[in-house]
């Protein structure tokens, strides 16, 4: 019996260690054909009039392997942070040497609606390796060029933070409203939206609120360090003598390619003595 278990903890352990060297492979294959190009244009909430005319650009330094974009998605992102696939305006075959500026008619793309909130997603072909996509920066884009007063309000109403890069973050476990035991240790899962701008979490905070106040009061700095995230994050906890009357939730915070800090929020959850 304990051969077996010894047994079984090996497997596990060997499949933890050759997970992480695949990923150490495919981290390293990425940066060998996907480095050196980057999505430049549009800027971070440039505002667009035209929406047929919404230009980007693609840079490439000379020792880049990728060299033809082959396609340009179209993301729309709403007030919540919630980024939705609307289509392939843009396909073609187009050689990238060092810039590459091509203008894309956002109207080709079914169910997009303006004003709102975009960001492109740039397919970039390899010959031998990996295909690379690049996410650009959010941008802005109006119906027309035509003065519209509701359109201007929207336009300047929009959330700062999702021009920032600050969405398509979830913490799914604790679930909304879970009850957790303190007696032993609960999941704590944060998910990320391919869509999404945030590349590294720095930190998760554990707060409680009394259900009476309703003011939250910091527990504790539960983790704190830095981890790329790629599609999920997830970390072990255990609240030691939980507060009564109180529910719980945890903060974390993260940061974009430009280094904009972002902040999320968990659902509460409670913590069961």
């Amino acid at each position: 019996m304990k051969l077996s278990v010894l047994a079984f903890l090996l497997v596990a352990l060997f499949a933890m260690l050759a997970q992480a060297d695949l990923q150490d492979e495919i981290d390293q294959a990425m940066k060998k054909f996907c480095g050196g190009i980057k999505v430049t244009k549009p800027s971070k909430n440039q505002v667009f009039s035209n929406p047929k005319k919404v230009k980007v650009t693609v840079t490439r330094q000379p020792d880049a392997q990728a060299k033809v974009i082959n396609g340009i998605d179209i993301y729309s992102i709403d007030s919540k942070g919630k980024a939705t696939y609307l289509g392939t305006p843009w396909k073609g075959s187009y050689s990238l040497n060092k810039v590459a500026t091509l203008t894309v008619d956002l109207t080709k793309a079914p169910k997009v609606k303006f004003p709102s909130q975009f960001e492109f997603r740039v397919w970039v072909h390899n010959k031998a390796g990996p295909d690379c996509t690049l996410m650009s920066k959010v941008f802005k884009v109006k119906s027309s060029s035509h003065s519209n007063a509701a359109e201007d309000e929207a336009i300047a109403n929009m959330d700062s933070n999702i021009d920032n890069g600050c969405f398509g973050i979830d913490i799914s476990k604790p679930a909304l409203g879970e009850h957790v035991s303190a007696s032993k240790k609960f999941a704590v899962q944060v998910d990320r939206d391919g869509a999404s701008q945030v590349e590294t979490i720095t930190g998760l905070e554990l707060f409680r609120v009394d259900l009476d106040s309703r003011e939250p009061v910091k527990v504790k700095d539960s983790w704190s360090d830095k981890s790329s995230l790629r599609h999920s994050f997830n970390f072990k906890e255990k609240v030691v003598n939980p507060e009564s009357n109180s529910a719980y939730f945890y903060k974390v915070t993260g940061t974009t390619e430009d280094n904009d800090e972002c902040h999320f929020f968990s659902h509460p959850f409670y913590v069961d003595a």
